[in-house]
């Protein structure tokens, strides 16, 4: 039984993928995967993160990235040059850690209709669901918080000052997107557009990605170029049919970090500490702690088993991370678009 802990994860993260129990159903995360799709073209020392050993030399990083720099056009060549240097930043990035913790019994497991496999899967479950929850609410905060604050100053909409949002009317609903891909064209923004929208902009494009060149109008065209991501955690405002928010690609980006002890699968008196992989695939690994003990159940206690020598496993699956937006000269990254309801 020496392994059973190693073997019973092993056999718990082979069922991770199962989905018959609709229980467990995730959610979008649409804004989570937003900022970790480009992150190591954002970060372009993303990778040194993941060499750092210990937490305070984590936060300490920096993240340096070059600058607009404007400078005069002459109208004629001098004999006399005194051309300025270009310019960089710095930024720093606040991590959060999300840790969650579960427990395994093995006398409630040898006890129970699901075994010690099939709970600690659903352990896992439970656990990533919980942290993943926390994650894409602090991933949309951090896009509100980044947000454009400048009126476009375009035809198509019209600016909520109060709330920094570019307002598309009802009666245009079906251009809102051709409308957001027009505005951040004239951002300067002219790459593809990620957009993270609350899932009723998923109603639009249903019906409008179906008039296609056989209907008496054709909607698909305003579709290339955009990158869907849906967030149940945007918040929509009451006048609202569906809330956007809008930044070209590349524009977002993370950064998730696991200790070295994990990574070097570290094993230390009755502590083990391990990596596993992401169950929603979306970071690279967690950070998996499991502390064995025995405990004495005798207390009567149905949903331990009642023993005096109950082997239980103490788990704590964690990840740190730290969402990133550049700062630049002009504006803001990200713009935030709202279809009114009427």
């Amino acid at each position: 039984m020496a392994n059973y802990a190693n073997t019973l994860q092993l056999d718990a993260l082979s069922m991770l993928m199962e989905n018959s129990n609709k229980d467990f159903r995730p959610a979008n995360y649409g804004a989570t995967k937003a900022f970790n799709d480009y992150k190591r073209d954002v970060i372009l020392n993303y990778d040194e993160f993941q060499a750092i050993e210990a937490e305070p030399d984590l936060r300490d990083r920096k993240v340096d990235y070059l600058r607009r720099d404007s400078q005069t056009v002459n109208s004629s060549r001098s004999a006399s040059l005194s051309g300025a240097m270009g310019t960089s930043s710095r930024d720093s990035l606040t991590f959060v850690n999300y840790s969650r913790e579960f427990t395994i019994s093995d006398d409630n497991a040898r006890s129970n209709t699901f075994n010690a496999s099939r709970q600690l899967a659903a352990q896992m479950r439970n656990a990533r669901l919980d942290i993943a929850a926390e994650i894409e609410s602090d991933a949309v905060t951090k896009l509100e918080a980044y947000k454009n604050t400048v009126d476009p100053s375009s035809e198509l909409s019209s600016w909520d000052s109060s709330n920094y949002v570019n307002e598309i009317a009802n009666t245009n609903k079906d251009q809102y997107f051709n409308y957001i891909q027009t505005e951040m064209q004239g951002r300067d923004y002219n790459g593809n557009i990620q957009v993270i929208s609350t899932n009723a902009a998923n109603a639009l494009l249903n019906y409008q990605t179906a008039q296609g060149a056989g209907n008496s109008e054709n909607l698909q065209f305003q579709y290339p170029g955009l990158e869907w991501y849906w967030s149940n955690s945007v918040t929509n405002l009451s006048d609202y049919f569906c809330t956007t928010y809008a930044v070209e690609s590349r524009g977002l980006g993370l950064v998730d970090w696991v200790p070295a002890k994990n990574r070097e699968t570290l094993m230390h008196g009755l502590w083990d500490f391990s990596t596993m992989p992401d169950p929603m695939g979306i970071f690279d690994r967690f950070a998996l702690a499991t502390y064995k003990t025995v405990q004495d159940s005798t207390d009567g206690d149905a949903d331990i088993g009642g023993n005096t020598q109950d082997a239980v496993w103490l788990f704590e699956m964690s990840v740190d991370v730290a969402f990133y937006i550049p700062t630049i000269t002009t504006q803001k990254l990200v713009n935030k678009y709202g279809l009114l309801s009427s």
